[in-house]
C-alpha cells in the first residue's frame, strides 16, 4: 500500500530516443538482472548457485509515472498504480510514501530541455492537486539518500559514489523546487 507524502524525481540514465524507452525500462525491471544486465532465469540460477547476487524480477516497473519523448512529443507514461508501493527509492521507506516519476534521459551528461522540465512541472502540479503533497516534498532521488545519511558528492574507493546522483548532476532540481514553491507561472 502506498500513501503518497512525497514525489521523488528520477532519471533513467539512458538517452531518450525515438522508440518507447519506457517499455525497455519496464522489461528490465520485470527481468532477472545481474550487474545491470538482463539475464535469463537459467543464467540467474547458475549465477546464484555460484554465489553471485542476482536481482529478481519485480511485478512491474518501479516508477508510478514516466516522462519521455515519443516520436518527438513529450508524453506521460503510466507505471505502477499510485496506490501500490513503488520500487524506486527504498531508503527512508520512501517506496511506501511517495510517487516515483522517472524522466527518460541521462542528466549526468546533459541537462533536460526547458520543455521537458515544464512538462514535468505540470505533471507534478496535477499530482499535488490530487494528493496531500506540498512543494517542499518534491525531491530528487539523491535527496532521499541525503535524508538517509548518504551523500552523492562523496567519492569512495575505486571512484564509486556513496549514493546516486539521480535525477542527475545537470538536472535543475533546485530551480524546479523554487518554481513549485512560487506557484503556477
Amino acid at each position: 500500500m502506498n500513501r503518497p507524502e512525497y514525489i521523488v524525481i528520477h532519471h533513467s540514465l539512458t538517452k531518450d530516443g525515438l522508440i518507447v524507452d519506457w517499455d525497455a525500462i519496464r522489461r528490465y525491471h520485470k527481468s532477472f538482472r545481474y550487474q545491470g544486465n538482463i539475464v535469463s532465469p537459467e543464467e540467474a540460477a547458475v549465477l546464484r548457485k555460484n554465489g553471485h547476487n542476482v536481482e529478481s524480477p519485480w511485478t512491474d516497473i518501479g516508477y508510478h509515472y514516466g516522462v519521455e519523448r515519443v516520436k518527438g512529443e513529450l508524453t506521460t507514461q503510466m507505471g505502477r498504480r499510485v496506490d501500490l508501493e513503488g520500487a524506486h527509492a527504498k531508503e527512508m521507506g520512501m517506496n511506501s510514501k511517495s510517487i516515483g516519476i522517472c524522466v527518460v534521459g541521462n542528466f549526468d551528461v546533459v541537462p533536460p530541455d526547458a520543455l521537458t522540465v515544464n512538462y514535468l512541472r505540470d505533471l507534478i502540479y496535477a499530482l499535488m492537486a490530487n494528493y496531500p503533497i506540498t512543494s517542499n516534498r518534491v525531491i530528487g532521488h539523491r535527496d532521499v539518500g541525503l535524508m538517509a545519511g548518504l551523500d552523492w558528492t562523496k567519492i569512495g574507493a575505486g571512484g564509486v559514489r556513496e549514493f546516486k546522483t539521480c535525477p542527475g548532476i545537470m538536472f535543475p532540481m533546485h530551480g524546479l523546487q523554487i518554481e513549485l514553491k512560487g506557484g503556477l507561472v
